[in-house]
């Protein structure tokens, strides 16, 4: 469906819609009311089952000569642009979300700008709209140069004015999630004179549920292909700079979307060639190490054994663990007299005669995560999702708090040379005076003397020889993405030490925000006292001046009170004497 077209417009505005009627008007009305005259809006239904469409026509109806309409078959936001850029008539074409919305003058400022030196690209920075708070995304120092432009600009289409030329160049967008990181980093490369207006005109809406937003929907996993496309379709002599800004985002995904990690190291790893000696990257230098650690990361992973202990017959019930551990099920071992020999070595024998269960457990559990390979949980450990993502290390351990290691989730792969380092001090008693170590300061001595590890109960995936986690992975997790499993501490709750909670209450403890550092602390605290000190002076002034005002107007009253007495006039021609 289309009207009759009259005058060539200057711009063509793409806009693709997909079931967008609750915000379609507000931004129709952005549109519609842009300073710029020469303008044409290219709405393209992907199939929209709601009224999206109705509402496109209603305003047709009154800007025949503005608004044009197209339709797909939910081909996604790629094929609906594409669809736009074949129905475009002007030179330079933009791009808008049907939910978002832009400062009325955008288009004029931007082809004002395109236009002034022949530039065949407008970027623009542009607002981040969140929670009705916005914040500026996307800025670039000046003048633009490429190579920054494709390591920092920001992928969205729609803080851009583009010619129809470098469009063309680029090829057509792909009908992929993540089609602006796929397309925008080829068309970045081929750009011939891009320019950069350093003035926020777009307000893009953050909204919840999102593909992008998303940590564990298997969609994300489309951004391998996305950026595969980038480097396969990128000027050649620009590939170096799209390998690192590929690099970059790779190492965003493995934090962000974490539950993919093994799957973003083997994607990385595909671009050894390129990334190891790659110029762009090397400008950053403390990424370019972190990619060059993860080239090194080792394809195994840690085996499926799962370790639990049962030293005294407790007859602990470890069919939870058995279920939830791993995706694939495990290989449950519970460790015990009847296949670990207790008389092995002396320490051993004597502590299991004192009864030190603990001690004799923590010894076989080592020494076997060390000979074998796999995970060991301990007591009272509650399972909240597999632990699929710690397999991907070499080892890992986690914090208890910024004091302790938790000694009751741990695993490594079979000779692993940081379970080797804490198998050492097992195997080779005079390691320490007290034969009988705690495990938790076994491991605290090891990963701070070998690993190098930092006391400070935050996740670490890549600086040390093994990873380590912070308390809310693994302890008390509340809303921390990576959580994974919680310590159940009721037996020790007569325990000096322990305040045994419930769930829900430990949850809202963890969500509060981090206690401030002691430094920041006394900062604060000497400020506060010096506000209350000078308000508590403001108060005592604006008393004194109350006082004085009161004061200053019982003397006019008094003055009056003269002024107007029969002495006062009487007197009133020695005073003019007076003067004389």
């Amino acid at each position: 469906m289309k009207g009759c077209h009259e005058n060539r417009p200057e711009v063509s505005v793409v806009i693709p819609v997909y079931n967008a009627e609750k915000y379609l008007r507000q931004t129709m009305n952005y549109l519609l009311y842009q300073t710029l005259e020469e303008i044409e809006f290219i709405f393209v239904d992907d199939g929209s089952s709601d009224r999206s469409v109705t509402i496109i026509q209603e305003y047709m109806e009154q800007y025949k000569d503005k608004i044009y309409l197209y339709h797909t078959d939910h081909t996604g936001p790629g094929g609906a642009r594409n669809k736009g850029i074949e129905h475009a008539r002007a030179d330079y074409i933009g791009f808008a979300d049907a939910d978002d919305y832009m400062e009325y003058d955008m288009y004029e400022k931007m082809l004002y700008v395109a236009k002034k030196e022949n530039h065949d690209l407008v970027y623009t920075p542009y607002y981040l709209v969140r929670d009705d708070k916005k914040r500026i995304h996307g800025r670039l120092n000046q003048p633009i140069e490429k190579n920054q432009l494709i390591f920092h600009g920001e992928v969205a289409f729609w803080s851009k004015l583009i010619h129809k030329d470098l469009l063309h160049q680029t090829g057509k967008i792909p009908q992929i999630w993540f089609e602006d990181t796929a397309y925008m980093l080829p068309l970045f490369s081929y750009a011939q004179n891009p320019v950069y207006l350093d003035e926020p005109l777009y307000f893009y809406i953050k909204r919840e549920g999102s593909i992008t937003n998303s940590m564990d929907d298997k969609k994300t996993l489309d951004t391998i292909i996305a950026e595969d496309y980038a480097i396969k379709h990128c000027k050649e002599e620009y590939k170096e700079a799209v390998a690192a800004r590929v690099a970059d985002r790779i190492l965003f995904n493995m934090k962000t979307r974490w539950i993919y990690f093994d799957r973003f190291v083997q994607h990385l790893k595909k671009y050894r060639d390129i990334l190891e000696d790659d110029q762009v990257l090397k400008m950053y230098p403390v990424r370019y190490q972190k990619v060059m650690n993860y080239l090194e990361f080792p394809e195994e992973r840690i085996p499926e054994n799962l370790f639990v202990t049962d030293f005294g017959h407790h007859k602990e019930d470890f069919d939870e663990y058995k279920e939830k551990a791993f995706d694939d099920g495990c290989k449950l071992i519970i460790l015990n007299e009847e296949n670990c020999d207790i008389s092995e070595s002396e320490q051993v024998k004597q502590a299991y005669k004192e009864g030190n269960f603990e001690y004799v457990a923590h010894y076989f559990v080592v020494k076997n995560l060390w000979l074998y390979g796999g995970i060991y949980l301990g007591d009272g450990i509650k399972i909240q999702k597999p632990l699929e993502f710690q397999r991907c290390f070499s080892s890992f351990f986690g914090f208890l708090d910024k004091e302790t290691f938790t000694d009751r989730v741990m695993g490594c792969v079979k000779n692993d040379p940081t379970m080797k380092q804490l198998w050492n001090t097992y195997e080779y008693p005079q390691f320490y005076e007290d034969t009988y170590l705690p495990l938790k300061e076994r491991l605290k001595n090891i990963l701070i003397a070998y690993a190098g590890v930092v006391m400070d109960d935050q996740t670490h995936l890549y600086e040390y020889p093994c990873a380590v986690f912070q308390s809310s992975v693994f302890v008390a997790g509340g809303r921390d993405p990576m959580h994974v499993c919680s310590h159940d501490f009721t037996k020790n709750y007569k325990e000096d030490g322990y305040t045994v909670l419930p769930d829900a209450t430990v949850e809202s403890f963890v969500d509060t925000k981090t206690e401030v550092p002691d430094g920041v602390r006394q900062e604060l605290e000497r400020v506060t006292l010096l506000k209350n000190k000078l308000l508590n002076q403001r108060k005592e002034l604006r008393k004194e001046k109350k006082k004085l005002l009161k004061e200053n107007k019982r003397l006019e009253e008094k003055i009056g009170e003269y002024e107007n007495s029969t002495s006062w006039r009487v007197t009133a021609i020695f005073r003019k004497i007076r003067q004389f």
